[in-house]
């Protein structure tokens, strides 16, 4: 018999608390995740490929969120969830014409967070 494959995901945020509050609601519910405090970090990290999705803040120093949302999909990658807490229909929209599958405004609604990643995962 075959075990499941886990489901990873990628956190990128500069919000330390953010990032462990995330990490301990998915540990919680069986799903792994790995965590960057910078895009940047997660580009140079060699990870792309081996998630199942990213969850990325808009607003960070070095590469943004969009500037990250564009380098995944040039790149082949997994599907991204944009978040922000300063959600404008602006931002919004340049997200998703550039790319992303979910956009959510913080305080993240976990129901809405566990729909995208159950549809990341399905891909």
């Amino acid at each position: 018999m075959q075990s499941e494959q886990k489901t990873t995901i990628a956190i990128i945020d500069d919000d330390q608390f953010l990032l462990e509050s995330l990490k301990d609601l998915f540990e919680t519910t069986g799903i792994e995740s790995r965590t960057y405090t910078s895009a940047d970090a997660f580009l140079n990290s060699g990870d792309m490929h081996r998630v199942h999705c990213v969850l990325a803040d808009v607003r960070m120093p070095g590469t943004s969120g969009l500037g990250l949302l564009s380098a995944v999909v040039r790149n082949g990658g997994p599907p991204v969830c944009i978040m922000t807490s300063s959600a404008d229909n602006r931002t919004e929209t340049a997200a998703r014409l550039s790319g992303a599958a979910a956009f959510l405004e913080k305080p993240l609604n976990s129901k809405d967070l566990m729909e995208f990643i159950a549809s990341a995962a399905r891909r």
